[in-house]
Formats: C-alpha cells, sequence, structure tokens
C-alpha cells in the first residue's frame, strides 16, 4: 500500500462536514485464524431461498369490541395490503385455541442486565411491544431483572404500559451473573403472588454464563413442584463477541467445554419444566418470531399469514402493511412480522456478528451491496506496532444516518465484522466487535462524527479486504470491499 491513504465512501446519503469525534473501541480483537475454502451452494437450494426471501409472515391476535379473542375467523374475511397494494394470501392458519378462552396468568421476564448482553437489547424491547399488545387480558405481568441479585422493575401489573416501560428501564444495571439464585428468588416471589389456580410462567433472557450452573436441576425441581413453566432464551454473550476464537486463552471467558456445560444447564430449565428453549443467532435477528413462538405456545390465540412480496429488500421502515378483518368490530392487534430483508442474505452480516463460525461464511456476501448507513472507510499506510506489521484503518460514520435525531442526541450500538484475506481467498485475518456511540444534540450540530480506529496485523502482501458496519437497533447495514497491499517501509 503506498504512503498515502485511500478512501471509500458509500452511495449512501450525504452528510455535512464533520469533525472527529473519537470513539475507541471496547476491545481490540484481531483473531488470526486457518485458511477456510467455501462450498458452493446446489441449484436446488438456491431456487428454495429464491422463494423464501419473498415470502412475508404475519402473526396477529384479533378481538371484538368487548376485548374478546376472536378465534373462529375464516381466511376469507382477511385481507393483506402491503404498501396500499393488496397481496394474495400464501397460506392461512387459525389459532389453535378455538375458544379463545384462558384462565388467570402470572407471566414473569427475568431479564440479564449484567452488561454482558447489552448487544441484543434494542431487539428485545421492539419485540415486547408486540407481544405485550398479543396477551390475554387476564394476565399480570412482571418484569425482573438479575445481576448479582433479583432486580424488580415492575411487580406484578394488568398495565401492559407500566410493564413496557419496566422493560426498556431494564438495561440500565451492569454487575456479575447470577441466574440461578435469582429465579429461586423469583419463583418465591411468584408463590407468594399467585392463587391456587394460577398458571405461572417465566421467560428468562440470559447469556447462561453463571459459575452456579450445578444448580440447574434443583431448580428445574423447584419450578415443577410449584406449577412453574420457564421459557429461556439463550442470547450472545458480550464477552463471547468481544473475544470470539482467540487463540490466546482469557481468564475472563470461560473454557469451551464449560461455556457449552452452561448453556446446556440454561437450556434444562425450559425442557425440564415443560417450557421451550431457543438459541441461534436467528432468536436474536427475529426476536419478534422468537416471542410470538412463545405466545403462541402459552395461549394458542395467533393467527399466522403469509404473502409474498415484489420487493424482498425493501428496508422495513418502508414497508407499510395492514391487515384488514371483515367482521364487524374486530381490532387485528400489533403484528409479529418475519420480514423478507431478515431472510435475506443480509443474515451472512449478522450471523457473523453473534457466532465465529460464521465469520468464515461472510466472505459468501462479497458480491452484496449494502449502502444503508452513511460511512466512509480510510485505508491509512501501512505500520509496526510491537514489532508486527498491520494495516489500520479508520470508519467515518454520519449521526444523520443512524437511529436519533438532532434534537434529542443519537445513543446507538454499532457491530464491525470483517475479513483480510489472500490472492487465493484464504482467510488471513479476521475481526468482530461491538461498540457504543453516544453524540450529543450539540456535538451534532458543530458536525462530530462517529469515528472507528482499529488495525489488522499482516504479514506484507495484496489482500482483498472486506468490512461491514451494523447498527444493531435497526440491523441496517453498509458493507466495504478493498484490494489492499501491507508493505514493510
Amino acid at each position: 500500500m503506498k504512503d498515502e491513504g485511500r478512501r471509500m465512501k458509500t452511495t449512501g446519503p450525504k452528510f455535512p462536514p464533520f469533525g472527529c469525534f473519537n470513539l475507541h473501541p471496547l476491545f481490540l480483537v484481531v483473531l488470526f485464524v486457518c485458511p477456510a475454502l467455501l462450498g458452493q451452494d446446489t441449484r436446488e437450494r438456491d431456487q428454495r431461498i429464491q422463494v423464501d426471501v419473498n415470502l412475508v409472515t404475519l402473526r396477529f391476535t384479533v378481538r371484538d369490541q368487548q376485548g374478546q379473542f376472536l378465534n373462529n375467523l375464516t381466511e376469507d374475511q382477511f385481507r393483506i395490503f402491503e404498501n396500499q397494494e393488496r397481496k394474495d394470501l400464501a397460506f392461512f392458519d387459525a389459532p389453535s385455541n378455538i375458544g379463545g378462552r384462558g384462565g388467570p396468568l402470572l407471566l414473569a421476564f427475568l431479564l440479564d442486565v449484567s452488561g454482558s448482553t447489552f448487544a441484543t437489547r434494542s431487539e428485545e424491547i421492539i419485540a415486547a411491544q408486540t407481544f405485550f399488545d398479543n396477551i390475554q387480558e387476564v394476565t399480570q405481568l412482571g418484569i425482573f431483572g438479575f445481576t448479582d441479585k433479583l432486580i424488580p422493575f415492575q411487580e406484578f401489573t394488568s398495565e401492559r404500559a407500566a410493564a413496557l416501560k419496566a422493560f426498556a428501564e431494564a438495561r440500565q444495571h451492569l454487575g456479575q451473573t447470577a441466574i440461578y439464585d435469582s429465579l429461586a428468588q423469583l419463583i418465591d416471589r411468584i408463590n407468594s403472588k399467585a392463587k391456587k389456580s394460577d398458571r405461572k410462567v417465566v421467560i428468562l433472557v440470559s447469556d447462561a454464563i453463571d459459575k452456579a450452573y450445578s444448580k440447574s436441576a434443583s431448580l428445574v425441581a423447584k419450578a415443577r413442584a410449584n406449577n412453574i413453566t420457564v421459557y429461556t432464551i439463550l442470547v450472545p454473550s458480550a464477552a463471547q463477541l468481544y473475544i470470539g476464537n482467540a487463540v490466546e486463552s482469557n481468564e475472563t471467558v470461560p473454557a469451551q467445554a464449560t461455556k457449552t456445560s452452561q448453556e446446556e444447564a440454561f437450556a434444562r430449565l425450559a425442557v425440564g419444566t415443560g417450557g421451550k428453549h431457543f438459541a441461534g443467532f436467528e432468536t436474536i435477528l427475529d426476536f419478534d418470531q422468537t416471542l410470538a413462538q412463545i405466545d403462541d405456545d402459552i395461549y394458542g390465540n395467533l393467527y399466522s399469514l403469509g404473502f409474498y412480496t415484489d420487493n424482498p429488500y425493501l428496508d422495513k421502515r418502508e414497508r407499510q402493511i395492514r391487515v384488514e378483518c371483515s367482521h364487524s368490530g374486530a381490532r387485528v392487534s400489533a403484528l409479529f412480522q418475519n420480514l423478507p430483508e431478515r431472510l435475506s442474505q443480509k443474515k451472512k452480516y449478522i450471523s457473523a456478528l453473534f457466532d465465529a463460525g460464521s465469520l468464515s461464511r461472510l466472505s459468501e456476501a462479497g458480491g452484496l451491496q449494502f449502502e444503508e448507513i452513511a460511512a466512509e472507510l480510510d485505508i491509512l499506510p501501512s505500520d509496526r506496532e510491537g514489532g508486527q506489521l498491520g494495516l489500520p484503518f479508520r470508519l467515518k460514520i454520519s449521526p444523520y444516518s443512524v437511529r436519533g435525531s438532532r434534537k434529542e442526541g443519537v445513543r446507538t450500538q454499532f457491530g464491525i465484522i470483517g475479513l483480510l484475506l489472500d490472492r487465493q481467498g484464504r482467510e488471513v485475518v479476521r475481526l468482530r466487535e461491538f461498540f457504543r456511540a453516544s453524540l450529543s444534540p450539540k456535538e451534532i450540530e458543530v458536525g462530530r462524527a462517529i469515528i472507528y480506529t482499529n488495525k489488522l496485523m499482516a504479514p506484507p502482501g495484496r489482500y482483498d479486504l472486506r468490512l461491514a458496519v451494523l447498527e444493531l437497533a435497526s440491523w441496517r447495514v453498509t458493507a466495504f470491499r478493498s484490494s489492499v497491499e501491507i508493505v514493510d517501509n
């Protein structure tokens, strides 16, 4: 690479000149990996994917004017519109709870707010809004968090607005993780509140990292003895995300065997109590679908409809979907939406944030064009650090293209993923990192930007650099690809 740097721009929205607001990453992670050869999909699989990515799936409830569920409606009583255009139904599934009846229920969310799961909170909060609109009126909601102890954000209430407010504020605490002790305390709290005839459910969201995971069996027994069903949602740990498959061990990250045991113990909380366990990057990417499955398992009141869209890559903000019901006085709830852009090849980028193995498949997405965030990539002259040669770069992100406003400022989170490939297409270096960004209205007004800097360590040579930045709250992506050269000056 020549001494002068190079700049790559997206063709997305332009932004005004800005000064430098230097935002240093929480951790610097550059991982050296063994070469990996990538296979090609078969034609049959390509055709199946082509069909699937055009399918939009909707799940919702319907109530009458008295707030009672209408679960016996037929397909011909529904019409779907996408951006004012009527769509044909691709499939129709009626609710499993035909009568729409349900008894009193105490439903507790138990959220890991230890700080290690911050990367997924935006998705959880957005999905909770739809979830709360689709539950039965006889449900009492409780919102609890935990670090090293149980934190009551909202005691059991029938007020949905209060529960949602508490859910959103449940990200303000930091600390260690005590899953099993907190669940034990919550079970005792539920029993002190519940009547004998009440159903009792806990939805537990955590990264499963707790040294006391051997308590899982006793917690299963305690929950079963008290007729409490537990649903577990495994979300990625920030520690796992920062470190990935680092060659050198880090004492703050559990060994792989211990990590596996922790996750298995966490899953047994659900399996052993009659609930369900959810894991994998798709659980986070489509968090509303995870809650939809739990909702339907608990209540059985969801209709499922599907239609094929003409534009599978349309941004969610530009896709207006409406469901109409011809039944007199019927009200359709907020929609659980499984949209095509979340089933498309954008998943290759997003999955790489949560799964180290998926990073090796990032090169498959190299030909895709995502320019949804206004950003500039500066390739800087190669230099040495600690005796190692590296390729430094700087990513400049406009605050006008991310979540926030000039009036309120910007508070958001980003993921950075990247690969450095040699001339034969083999991986030499991979990068995966999360960081937070915050700009005040005044900083935006004077033209400051979000600046991310890093360095990829590699021997001298010519390489193919592939880099993507994702905003977690919206899953918007901008991707870069560039031929670079590292030289030993």
